[in-house]
């Protein structure tokens, strides 16, 4: 017979030996439970022999409560308080010995009378939890469904933030770099898209709110914890819309000191193979198109193999943890540094990092402690993500026939220097070549990093300090203020240089601009736990108040003294004349109360509520509140007497529903009249102009919050003694009431507020597969990660609503039926054979083709995510692969120049052009202008991926050698991380990414994220 678990002694209590009170106390129970089982023993089987034994863990520790039973029988008992036990059996039972947390075990009693077993902490171990709303809770009693990533799979990635170590690792959470730019920040979605706007979930560090956490370096983190349905961030109310991400990072041990110490170095490069039309191909295109004539100059550039470099990246980390039965602490600090593959040292990130968590025992009921760190931050940047003035949009766009570089002064430059104009040089002294066919904005764009001189410098302090009291048993009661400040300064300077009669500038000039981010938070809340008999019940109770504070400052002046970073400050200008100010101020506050009940029966069956009720003032007065509830549900069948599947060891359902809120894309004071009395003035009757008011824009007193509802299906599984692992969830959630500016006629005659305008639904499957084999010596894991997503606009407020803006035309739009943001656009239906044009579909059926044909020709949102680790260790050897990708998103290819005949083209659309006598191909002929080419569906590249993210090979030196030195540890690793890229997509990277949330998916010319050959060190002492 199945028992649940009777006796769970807590994790120090196993491993010391020692007795807690309630160990003890229930002593006497244990011992009556253990007569009456072994008298029903003794009548029910008379002729069987008594087996006795003690059941130990790993330590050699007994186990107490470990259900004990024959197999396909309804007789069992429990070890006592000691792990001894003793049962009746015949030589042909089966004896199954299980417990919650180790795996379970089988025996044949056969001759043997003493039976002692040593049980193997499970995967789902008794020891592992995962993180949630203020607290934790044991993974095997979890309702929710929450993924988690630990720091030791973080620990020897190159990722310069947090948030990209992580890519990959978890189903459903899609993270989807702005740039391959060093420092560009990401992109996380959780389950989908869900907003127009800001789709980030939120992020928890320590106990602390926070919009970023490029600030934290990935070796101090001790655990991921994402929260990926409604009832697990519920307890966030107004925040938890979009997930919650919490990050745990490292403290101090109990014991000797210890210190780490990791190195990196690696060199990186463009792993693309993207060509272009050299210089007789782009001869041949021009001719053909009718763009007009092209003569050879001997010049043939490559300018994307110009652009590209290897750049040199580097990362020391270095931590010192310790700590003794009353106090433990844990310092660190690192360095990373990053270069560009495109603009070197102009495109560099650099960043310090320090962090101090410490945590003492005062008195037995009280408990004290802080987590904070300090990070500097140095960003220097080029212009991406622009069809217009970026440099890798220029170096796809500007004709193979101008040099890099010339030899001499030639004829067009000295006009030029004669007339005035600054042509830049390189450090050589060289001139650099002027665009000879491409007008416009297009420029050479080695010359174009000269004139970048931007830089981001940022000082953030994040971190918490707490106070936990504990007055009676089960009760705790915890306060807690954490701080969030940054301050970021933006300074820019520009020379003066000449590309062209259209891209030229004559002043010089500086801009800076001063933000800063202040957010308290106050938290109190108290946990009460109690068992009665076999119910336990967790109360959870707590309110919080919080405000944010952002001012920010901007200047400009110009001309300066001379150009030169030295000379690039407000002060140093010339005139007064082109001085200008200007700034703003956020301020926002919230108070909030929140609760969460758990209660599980036997350790079998569980059940958490959730509630919590915000009010933010960025509300109208009349409704600045809400409330946002949730409900989870869990049964572990495995646990049931009727439950005897051979192979699976434990068997999770799980169910939850709940709402979560959004306020992250509303400004504020929608409801609030603002006047304008300056420059208004009105005729009077005796036409004499009379001043006059007007509101600055319309009010929406109506406003409500943006609204998210989930449904999760899930089930946890582990079999083969816990060596197999497997998780799937089922998930709908709608995301209602959403945040838009307001649409309306014209002749009202002011802007329109804010308003409510749609909804997106998203729903799909998340899968996680895990096997681990550490019975020999050579040990390996796989694990597998796999998600699908269905996202679609299932209402919409008034007409759709246009998006991104691409060269005058909108590209992106919210509609209903249709995946939000999706791409729209002419739709063809092949080449005609005769004329090499594209056939264009009539959508609408009205016998022509007009503007009302453009329709549906893209989403760029992935069908499947997936990731997949192999882990394997032999001897001192270890080699990991990691692989990540995508499926069925669609990237539009932007960066082309239909308003700029002679740009240059991609390779494959000269290949595969039509001309008379490749009439079957898969490109129209040569075309530079027609919307019909570079409005349409054949922009649309598929951007479906598979990275393998790293391939990495370690070696642990022997101990003998180690010690030696005094080192405990020491390893080091050759990787290479982001090498290998396969793909359909005809750019440069399929991860087509943008800081704008309206052009995901669409190519301008990105900055191609880096192939890297890295070599690290990792010692411990």
């Amino acid at each position: 017979m199945k028992k649940s678990e009777i006796f769970n002694a807590p994790t120090h209590c196993l491993k010391t030996g020692k007795l807690n009170n309630r160990r003890w106390l229930l002593k006497s129970s244990m011992l009556l439970l253990m007569v009456f089982c072994n008298v029903s023993i003794m009548f029910g089987q008379s002729t069987n022999k008594e087996i006795i034994g003690k059941i130990t863990d790993s330590s050699g520790f007994g186990i107490p409560g470990v259900n004990i039973s024959l197999k396909a029988t309804t007789i069992g008992t429990v070890s006592d308080i000691d792990g001894n036990y003793s049962i009746s059996a015949n030589p042909e039972n089966v004896i199954v010995y299980s417990f919650i947390g180790y795996t379970t075990q089988e025996i044949l009693v056969g001759d043997q009378t003493t039976i002692n077993v040593v049980l193997d902490v499970d995967a789902l171990s008794v020891d592992e939890v995962v993180v949630i709303g203020y607290g934790i809770q044991k993974k095997a009693l979890n309702t929710g469904s929450i993924s988690s990533v630990k720091g030791e799979e973080l620990q020897n990635t190159p990722a310069s933030r947090a948030d990209q170590a992580i890519q990959g690792r978890t189903a459903g959470v899609s993270v989807l770099s702005n740039s391959g730019s060093p420092g560009a920040g990401t992109n996380i979605r959780i389950r989908g898209v869900n907003s127009n706007g800001n789709s980030n979930p939120l992020f928890i560090v320590d106990g602390m709110k926070t919009g970023d956490i490029n600030n934290i370096d990935p070796g101090d983190i001790e655990s991921f914890d994402v929260l990926k349905d409604a009832a697990s961030a519920a307890i966030y109310g107004t925040e938890g819309a979009n997930g919650v991400i919490i990050i745990t990072t490292k403290s101090g041990k109990t014991g000797e000191a210890k210190i780490s110490y990791d190195f990196q170095y690696g060199l990186q490069s463009s792993r693309s193979d993207l060509e272009l039309m050299n210089a007789s191909e782009y001869q041949q295109w021009m001719q053909e198109s009718g763009a007009g004539t092209v003569t050879q100059n001997g010049n043939d550039t490559d300018w994307l193999d110009e652009v590209f470099e290897v750049a040199p990246m580097q990362k020391h980390h270095l931590s010192y943890s310790a700590g003794t039965e009353k106090s433990t602490y844990m310092v660190s600090g690192s360095y990373y540094s990053q270069n560009g593959i495109v603009g070197d040292d102009k495109a560099k990130y650099e960043r310090i990092t320090a962090r101090v968590n410490a945590k003492s025992s005062l008195k037995e009921w009280l408990e004290v402690g802080n987590n904070f760190s300090f990070s500097h931050s140095k960003q220097k940047y080029i212009g991406e993500d622009d069809e217009y003035r970026s440099v890798v949009n220029n170096a796809l766009l500007i004709d193979p026939l101008t040099p890099v570089t010339y030899d001499g002064t030639p004829a067009n430059v000295q006009s030029l220097l004669d007339g005035g104009n600054t042509i830049l040089k390189n450090n050589n002294g060289r001139y650099f070549g002027l665009a000879q066919y491409v007008t416009g904005e297009t420029a050479n764009p080695l010359a174009m990093l000269q004139t970048y001189h931007n830089t981001i410098t940022q000082d953030k302090v994040l971190g918490m300090a707490y106070a936990t009291v504990k007055p009676i048993k089960g009760l705790s009661f915890t306060t807690r203020i954490g701080l969030d400040l940054t301050y970021q300064t933006q300074h820019s300077w520009a020379p003066t240089y000449y590309f062209s009669s259209e891209s030229q500038n004559s002043a010089t000039s500086v801009d800076d601009e001063i933000n800063k981010w202040y957010t308290w938070l106050w938290e109190n809340f108290a946990t009460y736990n109690k068992k009665v008999g076999d119910h336990d019940f967790t109360l959870l109770a707590g309110y919080s108040a919080e405000e944010n504070q952002e001012p920010n400052y901007t200047m400009h002046s110009g001309p300066l003294i001379a150009e030169g970073d030295q000379y690039a400050y407000q002060e140093h200008t010339t005139s007064n004349e082109f001085d200008r100010t200007g700034g703003g101020y956020v301020n926002h506050t919230m108070t909030s109360y929140f609760g969460r009940l758990s209660y599980n029966y036997l350790n079998r069956y569980m059940m958490e509520l959730s509630l919590r009720r915000d009010a933010a003032d960025a509300f109208p007065t009349t409704d600045k509140s809400a409330v946002f509830s949730a409900a989870s549900v869990g049964w572990i069948v495995s646990e049931e007497d009727f439950f005897d599947i051979k192979g699976i060891d434990y068997l999770k359902l799980r169910g939850s529903w709940g709402q979560n809120g959004s306020r992250a894309n509303l400004p504020g004071n929608e409801d609030r009249e603002f006047w304008v009395f300056s420059g208004i003035q009105y005729p009077g009757t005796d036409d004499v102009y009379q001043p006059g008011a007007e509101i600055d824009k319309l009010t929406n007193p109506n406003l409500k919050w943006e609204t998210t509802e989930q449904l999760d299906l899930g089930l946890d599984l582990r079999s083969l003694n816990g060596k197999l692992s497997f998780t799937m969830d089922y998930y709908n959630k709608k995301t209602k009431d959403l945040i838009f500016v307001k649409q309306g006629p014209l002749s009202v005659g002011n802007e329109f507020p804010f308003a409510n305008a749609g909804t997106v639904t998203n729903k799909g499957f998340d899968f996680e597969l895990g096997y681990r084999n550490n019975d020999r010596e050579f040990k390996y894991s796989i694990n597998l990660n796999l998600s699908t997503q269905d996202n679609e606009v299932t209402k919409q407020a008034g007409s759709p609503i246009a998006g991104d803006n691409l060269r005058g035309y909108d590209l992106t739009w919210f509609e209903k039926g249709y995946p939000i943001w999706y791409f729209k656009g002419y739709k063809t239906n092949g080449i005609d054979k005769t004329t090499g044009a594209p056939i264009v579909v009539d959508v609408n059926k009205d016998g022509e083709i007009s503007a009302a044909d453009q329709t549906y020709i893209g989403d760029p949102h992935a069908d499947f995510l997936y990731g997949a680790t192999f882990n394997a260790q032999y001897k001192g050897f270890d080699f990991n692969l990691f692989i990540q990708g995508s499926e069925g998103n669609d990237v539009f290819m932007g960066w082309f120049r239909s308003d700029r005949p002679f740009s240059n083209k991609p390779k494959f659309m000269y290949d595969n052009r039509w001309t008379p006598t490749n009439t079957n191909a898969s490109r129209p002929a040569a075309d530079n202008t027609s919307d019909y080419v570079y409005r349409s569906d054949l922009m649309v590249s598929d951007g479906s991926y598979m990275r393998i993210k790293q391939i990495q090979l370690g070696y642990t030196l022997p101990k003998s050698t180690t010690q030696k030195a005094g080192i405990d540890r020491a390893r080091v690793f050759v990787s290479l991380d982001d090498f290998f890229t396969f793909t359909d997509y005809e750019g440069l990277d399929p991860e087509a990414g943008s800081s704008e949330v309206t052009r995901q998916g669409v190519d301008r010319g990105i900055y191609p994220i880096s192939g890297k050959v890295i070599f690290g060190l990792s010692v411990n002492f």
